[in-house]
């Protein structure tokens, strides 16, 4: 419990209202309660003040409150982050090693990392500082994992990629002999599957955070600062450009290379390298712009069309 007063100085804002109420909760605007602060910085939370029972507001703006008790700050998102810290269960780690987990005698993992329950830690495996691998995650063998990592339930890191050459109707399965190197402050979705190299590690760089059931292919490099969507798929040898951003269900083929600051919009399909610094859609992919000239066009056919066949009937 915590009184409004002291969420304010936490996330270095201004109360509007009365400091000393007290705070037992954080949640949405349209569940809020007696005890409760909610956020109300986005324009469609802002009509919907006055008729939510939360106890407190954050927002952007003292016109917002209009008499209602808040915080108002001037990085929103920033300050939702710290609050929902303040309120965490999580917030205070205990690192330790679950006993259920298999970890390898060879593995080297720094004192502070935590490994919950019926994980697998395979040979010569490096887990560096702060970092946290949660339930049921396997990690094989040679895998590095940076500092202050996170690594969801259920993800598998360090398995064969998809690699087979076919002769004579035989199917020859391609040795993949490297590993998967993953960065500082990166976070790995639930249920993620990240395959190994054969010619080259599969790398992902400092601060990507991934979401879940993405899965990255052999030889695959993620730039700095990547957000990955969910349903993702990154085929085998491509490269993705730093900060670059993919949204749901989004497909990169293989040997494909994103410039930086790539934006792929949800179930995009890129079949060919782009330069970035541009938003891409479509199956295939486009730069917008040009995406939207296309479907202007199409829609003009379908209207045409649709006259032509009008104007046959009539004529009959």
């Amino acid at each position: 419990m915590l009184t409004l007063e002291q969420i304010a100085l936490a996330v270095k804002g201004e109360v509007v209202g009365d400091a000393s109420i007290e705070i037992t909760s954080v949640d949405d605007i349209n569940e809020a309660g007696q005890g409760s602060i909610t956020f109300s910085f986005l324009p469609k939370y802002k009509t919907i003040i006055s008729s939510s029972k939360a106890s407190a507001f954050v927002t952007d703006s003292k016109d917002d409150l209009k008499g209602y008790n808040g915080v108002v700050v001037e990085h929103p998102y920033l300050a939702m982050i710290e609050i929902l810290t303040l309120f965490s269960k999580n917030k205070d780690v205990q690192h330790s090693i679950h006993p259920n987990t298999v970890v390898s005698e060879s593995a080297k993992i720094d004192s502070d990392v935590t490994i919950g329950p019926f994980s697998v830690i395979g040979d010569d495996v490096i887990i560096k500082s702060g970092t946290i691998i949660e339930s049921n995650v396997v990690i094989h063998n040679d895998v590095q994992i940076g500092n202050n990592c996170l690594i969801h339930s259920g993800a598998i890191i360090g398995a064969d990629g998809f690699g087979f050459t076919t002769i004579d109707d035989t199917h020859h399965k391609i040795p993949h002999i490297k590993s998967v190197v993953i960065g500082d402050d990166v976070e790995i979705g639930a249920n993620c599957t990240i395959d190994c190299g054969s010619v080259r590690n599969t790398i992902i760089n400092n601060s990507c955070k991934i979401d879940d059931q993405v899965h990255l292919a052999h030889n695959v490099t993620i730039g700095e600062g990547c957000l990955i969507s969910g349903g993702t798929f990154i085929g085998g040898s491509a490269t993705i450009g730093a900060y670059s951003m993919l949204g749901g269900k989004v497909d990169i083929g293989p040997h494909v290379v994103t410039g930086e600051k790539s934006v792929f919009a949800a179930r995009s399909c890129v079949l060919k390298s782009v330069p970035g610094g541009q938003m891409y859609a479509g199956n295939p992919a486009r730069e917008i712009k040009e995406k939207q000239k296309r479907d202007a066009v199409f829609t003009k056919v379908e209207i045409l069309e649709k006259r032509l066949k009008k104007l046959a009937r009539n004529e009959k």
